[in-house]
């Protein structure tokens, strides 16, 4: 906080914040924090439609620290073998250096957000 609070502060509108959505499962990421160079940290918003599921081999950051917090919906998360089922209002904080596996369930989009902090 002390790097932030250094600078000006940085504000990014919402018609500016990076969105990628994936054509093949509807999976949907939204940056919003803004930029900078000198900070560590970054959240963002996930939209995981009902029934989908994300896989990743390995973090793209050995170590990244995340902290997610599901806003809607229900969400099983399993990282590095360690399984959890997230609900609306729940979350979690892990650091990742191996394998993630988030999957929706059929009913209904979940919706998280994720905070990571680099090492």
């Amino acid at each position: 906080m002390a790097e932030a609070e250094g600078g000006p502060p940085t504000v990014v509108r919402t018609a500016e914040q990076v969105t990628w959505k994936d054509p093949e499962t509807g999976y949907v990421r939204r940056v919003l924090s803004p930029p900078h160079p000198s900070l560590k940290g970054e959240l963002v918003e996930v939209w995981l439609p009902a029934g989908s599921s994300v896989c990743y081999d390995v973090s793209p950051l050995p170590g990244l620290e995340h902290h997610l917090w599901m806003l809607d919906g229900v969400l099983s998360l399993e990282i590095e073998g360690t399984g959890f089922r997230l609900e609306k209002g729940d979350c979690v904080r892990y650091v990742l250096s191996g394998e993630s596996r988030f999957v929706c369930g059929k009913k209904r989009p979940a919706r998280y957000l994720i905070s990571m902090v680099r090492a």
